[in-house]
């Protein structure tokens, strides 16, 4: 199987390393440039009250917007002019259209801290959507600033822990999850008190500053690799790789090797580590680890600038998920497409994967329901 650097090379794609990508340029930046032309209308394009976009009869709505039939039914409202003003009788002015700002590439910093700028029609941002809205654009340019964030609620961080041990651990199956009896009152440690529930208040302005606090004991997963691929430990030896959710919470602090990380972060370890010891039934499981290390939400948020140091995105609230999940394009400008566990349709590899699809069809105005064709 080809790799992905590959494949890119092969599709005259050039993979640069190590670069911060520091700000997106646009077409607003450069004062003598004449702002571009507004986008012509897509597919996706088209005003709707409706929640469920399936009760409109697409084909229909798709003809009507490209002036080959008149609109019937569920159309015409996703295409009716406003209501007239009930006091004066008079339709409301037109808002005069405005001519949006264009995407125009990107500047970076590589490795050696050189400052770049790559050209682009198109900037497809895969990162933390809060870290692109609100570091790399003006404040006017932002569809979601820091006012939408406020009323938002981040997904959970982790302390990740990467162990060698040595001898084997037939104890541990390549996949172990270790449930606490205590899950609902883990949630609402992680997410504070009324758990995943109170996002939803937050996002209407009913929240209230909540509280949050690391499980203990908490529900774990651990991986094994080495239990089914022997190329990722040295013979004689164990993999281990364990995830304790915890509380998006820089504060909470960093990892580091050999127990050199934030004393919060190598005390939640510790105690992961005696668990799963004694869960599993391996007693001398810490006596064999010969390497350690540890990754904390403070390095989720300083080493890959994601919101709050979350390790996963956006809590998948009610507020938060389907069409109420920050959207894949930019309102302000043309160009701006956005991909990844912040956008929809969500957090997790396979979601993350369906987002990147989503831009591709949204790019090609490709408005189908069904997986695109392999190769794309």
């Amino acid at each position: 199987m080809e790799s992905i650097e590959q494949l890119s090379v092969s599709a005259g794609v050039t993979i640069v390393t190590g670069a911060t990508v520091s700000r997106i340029v646009t077409s607003g930046d450069d004062l003598d440039a004449a702002l571009s032309e507004p986008p012509a209308p897509g597919p996706y394009d088209y005003p709707t009250n409706e929640f469920d976009t399936n009760v409109i009869d697409r084909d229909e709505l798709r003809r009507v917007l490209e002036g080959e039939a008149e609109p019937t039914g569920a159309a015409t409202k996703a295409t009716a002019p406003r209501d007239t003003d009930a006091l004066t009788g008079e339709t409301p002015a037109e808002t005069p259209p405005v001519t949006p700002v264009r995407v125009s590439g990107i500047q970076y910093l590589d490795a050696t801290g050189a400052a770049h700028t790559l050209d682009a029609d198109v900037v497809v941002a895969a990162t933390d959507l809060k870290h692109v809205e609100t570091t790399m654009l003006l404040p006017e340019l932002q569809t979601y600033p820091e006012s939408y964030w406020a009323k938002k609620t981040a997904g959970p961080s982790a302390v990740l822990i990467y162990l060698g041990v040595s001898g084997e651990i037939p104890e541990l199956a390549h996949h172990t999850l270790f449930f606490t009896k205590t899950w609902k009152s883990d949630f609402e440690k992680i997410f504070g008190k009324g758990g995943v529930a109170a996002g939803l208040l937050k996002s209407v302005g009913m929240g209230r500053p909540v509280t949050t606090s690391v499980p203990s004991p908490a529900s774990i997963y651990v991986c094994r690799p080495s239990a089914t691929d022997a190329s990722v430990a040295p013979e004689g030896s164990e993999n281990l790789f364990v995830l304790v959710p915890i509380p998006a919470d820089p504060g909470i602090g960093s990892g580091g090797e050999d127990g050199a990380g934030s004393p919060q972060v190598e005390a939640i370890a510790d105690e992961a580590i005696a668990q799963i010891a004694e869960w599993a039934g391996i007693p001398d499981l810490a006596e064999r680890i010969t390497v350690r290390r540890t990754v904390g939400p403070a390095d989720f948020a300083n080493d890959l600038n994601t919101w709050n140091g979350t390790a996963l995105g956006p809590a998948h609230t009610l507020g938060q998920s389907a069409f109420f999940r920050a959207g894949n394009v930019s309102k302000k400008v043309a160009g701006l497409y956005y991909a990844g566990g912040s956008t929809i349709p969500g957090i997790g590899l396979p979601m993350c994967l369906i987002s990147a699809e989503l831009v591709i069809k949204r790019l090609r105005g490709d408005i189908s329901t069904t997986a695109l064709p392999e190769p794309l």
